[in-house]
């Protein structure tokens, strides 16, 4: 049951504070295997990035290509079943399912698929608005106000902070039937549903930023910043979505359900 997170509720003489916080917390860490999936997941979210910087600390691009392509393609791969356990843990989320889904090599098949899906939605409702501001910004205060170009990245958090949450939606509106392409494409229902709830999406989304910035400032720990810090939001997006519909519709099954 989602809770508004700036509605504190009474516990004897305590008043409790930011409830979807607490929860999404408490579901992670309840997981007594949370830290090695973590540890997993953020190596292969972000190991495609890092086989890109392969060549020059190999020795250059042409003496290993074939090794390098190769290892670039086992890679790439992985970055979808890691997106795909974040859509589990939403999926999961928004209906009411507390517990972290596993690395099953049963699953890994769903992982595939799903983290495919989430990128195609992701490319037109997160990284396409967050590219299309950064320009934005370039053109106003760089190009057109004279500012260094260095500060560029100044202007990124205030884009993330908005689209986020908005390809949350559009990625709950998968799980309740629609096709991709209306997910990744109809902006006016994704805004609609977003707006219905816009404070409790954007404080979780600012609690996000916040997270991810401490975790990032120790360099070493970026990979499994990002990939904790995607499956924590997923846990209080899927409820804040949950309150914004009318009925729920029936989701894919669990990937680790007997029916999957």
């Amino acid at each position: 049951m989602h809770h508004v997170v700036y509605q504190p509720q009474e516990r004897g003489e305590r008043r409790l504070y930011f409830l979807d916080i607490r929860a999404g917390f408490f579901t992670l860490l309840a997981d007594r295997f949370w830290f090695p999936k973590i540890f997993l997941g953020g190596l292969l979210l972000i190991n495609p990035i890092l086989l890109a910087l392969a060549p020059k600390l190999s020795g250059g691009f042409e003496d290993h290509k074939s090794l390098l392509f190769a290892l670039l393609a086992i890679n790439v791969g992985s970055f979808w079943f890691a997106l795909g356990f974040t859509y589990e843990v939403l999926r999961r989320a928004r209906f009411g399912k507390p517990q972290l889904p596993e690395w099953s090599p049963a699953m890994l098949g769903q992982y595939l698929r799903e983290g495919a899906v989430k990128f195609t939605i992701a490319l037109t409702t997160l990284l396409l608005p967050l590219i299309l501001w950064v320009a934005l910004s370039y053109s106003v205060f760089i190009r057109l106000l004279g500012l260094p170009p260095n500060l560029l990245s100044l202007f990124v958090p205030l884009g993330s902070w908005l689209v986020v949450p908005f390809c949350a939606v559009a990625c709950c509106r998968w799980l309740d039937g629609a096709s991709v392409l209306s997910c990744a494409l109809d902006y006016r229902e994704n805004f609609r549903l977003f707006w219905k709830r816009r404070g409790d999406f954007l404080i979780a989304s600012t609690f996000l930023a916040g997270l991810n910035a401490i975790l990032m400032s120790l360099f070493y720990t970026i990979p499994f910043a990002l990939f904790f810090g995607l499956c924590l939001v997923d846990t209080w997006f899927g409820p804040i979505y949950a309150s914004t519909v009318d009925r729920e519709v029936g989701s894919i099954a669990s990937a680790d359900s007997p029916n999957s």
